[in-house]
């Protein structure tokens, strides 16, 4: 149903770029593949789908996708940490977990973020060293490590990640509304070694909006954010704000 590409780094190193969606988060994520696909880098993420409707959009469109779960329970779209969200992003680990296995490197990212320039990539496969994970920070000051954020994270596949990531850790939260898989990341954030990314050129919704002009009219393109993730707002005032800002593509 889909072909498994292996990205090398280096000799005998290979990275996996994943994202999860479902029916009722559709928009954004064929908004997220529009973004990647005009800066060239559309062929490299793996959909997992949550429904077979999903999964039949995406790969009538030629998009590479993989049927995760083909319930059609928790395929409408669900209010942030409200009912079946803890179901649902709870399934990330699954997905993470399953590319740590045979991947060296795993690239998550969620939907609703919008990809402005290719060398997001390079920059994480320069900066991640000897770190095991480069994640978004959640904040509006770089040099606050108080919350990051789960919807976009690049993962070193080694003993502690794969750990950290195996799905036993968090089954016990399904069905616990008010629970967020970005929850059970800041807890135990302390457990890995991370770098949060810079907030010029990965910013959160908030920081965007705070410092979109600044961002925008920089006149240095490799100093404008590589990515913009929109988890600000929710639902329809999040939509409304990316065609605002001129990041709404389809």
């Amino acid at each position: 149903l889909y072909i498994m590409n292996i990205y090398k780094i280096t000799d005998n190193k290979s990275i996996s770029f994943i994202t999860l969606t479902n029916l009722g988060y559709i928009d954004y994520t064929l908004n997220c593949l529009k973004s990647l696909d005009n800066i060239n880098f559309c062929k490299n993420l793996k959909c997992y789908c949550i429904g077979q409707k999903v999964f039949d959009n995406l790969q009538s469109k030629n998009y590479q996708c993989i049927l995760l779960d083909n319930s059609e329970e928790f395929s409408k779209f669900q209010p942030f940490r409200q009912k079946n969200w803890s179901n649902i992003v709870q399934k990330k680990f699954h997905i993470i977990y399953e590319n740590l296995l045979k991947f060296d490197y795993v690239c998550f990212t969620d939907g609703d973020i919008v990809y402005q320039n290719n060398n997001f990539w390079n920059y994480c496969l320069s900066n991640i060293q000897d770190n095991d994970l480069l994640i978004q920070n959640d904040t509006y000051d770089n040099s606050d490590n108080s919350a990051l954020c789960s919807g976009f994270m690049f993962i070193k596949s080694n003993e502690i990640t794969i750990s950290l990531f195996n799905p036993t850790n968090t089954e016990q939260y399904s069905n616990i509304e008010g629970w967020g898989d970005q929850i059970y990341i800041n807890e135990i954030k302390n457990k890995l070694k991370f770098k949060p990314l810079p907030l010029e050129l990965f910013p959160n919704g908030k920081y965007y909006n705070l410092n979109s002009n600044t961002l925008e009219n920089n006149n240095n393109d490799d100093k404008k954010p590589y990515m913009i993730h929109f988890n600000w707002l929710n639902g329809d005032k999040k939509k409304k704000f990316m065609k605002k800002n001129n990041k709404w593509y389809i």
